[in-house]
């Protein structure tokens, strides 16, 4: 039992970072909202919402997931990351090209206000166009430092942008008031341009001395062939989680973008542990040789699940009360959303987790099976159910796909790894003390930070 608890906490303790960053930062996310959203309303939080989805989708299609495949190469040890770097910048300006392309298109036809705003012209082309690849950029760098192991560099640039964020935000509210002015969903979006911007330098900034090693090939070829078979698999779960937010856009409004896109985004903050577990183990699997691997990934969804149930019943209970007190009663509508996503948002915490195990292994393909037939589930009953039943409608359908995705990801996963279900569903205890083992040392170092004592 020791051996197995001393290997799992060489991923732990990376993993609660992540997810301890997370927490630590969900304050100012929380204030940056509830800002927003008094301040602009859903109609402009709408608007808003649609750019940044619109920008999301384009970083999702053209990124061709490049940078789970820069994780998993640099992860192997065999990547020269200055000239993989300089291969990724001549990729990145055909994919800047194809963007304002798409987007000019776009602009031009009937599907402007759905994907765009209402008459959208080259002022709002080019914004979004350069927030795409700046966002795909930053996809690689915080993929090769992954890939070395250096989460916590990639956490505390995190912390920086968000801080930055929250700064700019609380700067231009107040400079705007000052002038009678106002913040509006186009302002918003230059400063994501802004902040995204900085988080590029400031992941440059960590990269610099890797640069200075310059044994291993480019593996340029080696990211696409893994980068592939994920493509696929990402852009449909992707779409899955995110295409709602058009059809949302072409059957009911920006208004009603902007109350389900603030339910969605509550609910996914539960997912703030799993994403930082999956985080984690890709790299840590793809380099990895021993069968441990299953018990450890087995103990981690086990967690991760008990943890993300506790969560959604304490938000469901919570979210009545708090959401029009804190973002206004124009955001009603958004209480019933959240409570109808929240079961499918608890099933898919599994699949964060056992997603990563699977592409680690080296067949992402598994994950692209799982998420063609979810999103073909997710579109069927979106076009079914948000006419006649709005954004309560999208969460329902984004329910039963997120169940439907985690009951195949766990049995794909049972089937490759021999792992039986209730080895990841049933908590033992082990977990207890496995519990107390990361937590006891945790709250000893807080208690010597306060006191002085060790």
């Amino acid at each position: 039992m020791f051996s197995r608890l001393s290997k799992l906490s060489t991923v732990v303790p990376k993993t609660l970072y992540a997810f301890g960053a997370s927490v630590l930062l969900m304050p100012l996310s929380l204030v940056s909202g509830v800002l927003i959203a008094r301040t602009i309303g859903p109609d402009g939080k709408g608007v808003l919402d649609v750019l940044l989805a619109t920008g999301g989708m384009l970083v999702m299609i053209l990124g061709l997931s490049l940078s789970p495949g820069v994780t998993y190469v640099v992860a192997k040890g065999n990547a020269n990351l200055r000239s993989l770097t300089l291969r990724l910048l001549v990729v990145a300006a055909v994919q800047f090209a194809t963007s304002l392309i798409i987007l000019f298109v776009i602009s031009r036809t009937r599907y402007s206000s759905t994907f765009l705003i209402k008459k959208a012209g080259l002022w709002v082309i080019g914004p979004v166009a350069v927030y795409v690849i700046l966002e795909i950029l930053n996809g690689h760098w915080r993929a090769m430092l992954v890939g070395r192991h250096q989460i916590i560099s990639v956490n505390n640039v995190d912390i920086i942008s968000k801080l930055t964020n929250f700064g700019l935000l609380v700067v231009a509210a107040l400079g705007l008031a000052a002038i009678g002015g106002r913040l509006s969903a186009v302002f918003l979006f230059a400063i994501a341009i802004m902040v995204s911007a900085l988080v590029n330098l400031a992941l440059l900034i960590k990269l610099r001395p890797l640069f200075k090693q310059l044994l291993g090939s480019a593996s340029l070829p080696e990211v696409v062939r893994f980068a592939l078979p994920c493509y696929l698999g990402n852009l449909a779960q992707f779409l899955n989680y995110r295409l709602d937010v058009f059809i949302v856009s072409a059957f009911a409004g920006y208004a009603s973008v902007g109350r389900y896109t603030l339910a969605v985004g509550l609910a996914q903050l539960l997912w703030l542990l799993s994403n930082a577990a999956a985080t984690v183990l890709l790299p840590k699997v793809a380099a990895a040789h021993d069968a441990d691997q299953v018990g450890h990934v087995s103990r981690i969804t086990r967690l991760v699940l008990v943890s993300t149930l506790v969560g959604a019943l304490v938000l469901g209970v919570v979210s009545t009360q708090l959401i029009p007190l804190l973002y206004g009663k124009g955001f009603n509508g958004s209480v019933p959303a959240l409570l109808w996503i929240l079961p499918g948002i608890i099933a898919f915490s599994t699949v964060n987790v056992l997603a990563a195990y699977l592409a680690g292994i080296g067949k992402p393909r598994l994950n692209l099976y799982v998420s063609v037939i979810s999103l073909t589930v997710t579109i069927t009953l979106d076009i079914l159910l948000i006419p006649r039943f709005d954004i309560v409608g999208a969460s329902i359908a984004s329910t039963v796909s997120y169940t439907l995705s985690a009951i195949m990801t766990i049995v794909l996963f049972m089937r490759e790894s021999g792992a039986r279900l209730r080895m990841l569903v049933l908590p033992t205890a082990e977990d207890v003390s496995f519990a107390l083992n990361i937590a006891q040392p945790l709250f000893k170092h807080r208690f010597a930070a306060r006191t002085g004592v060790v």
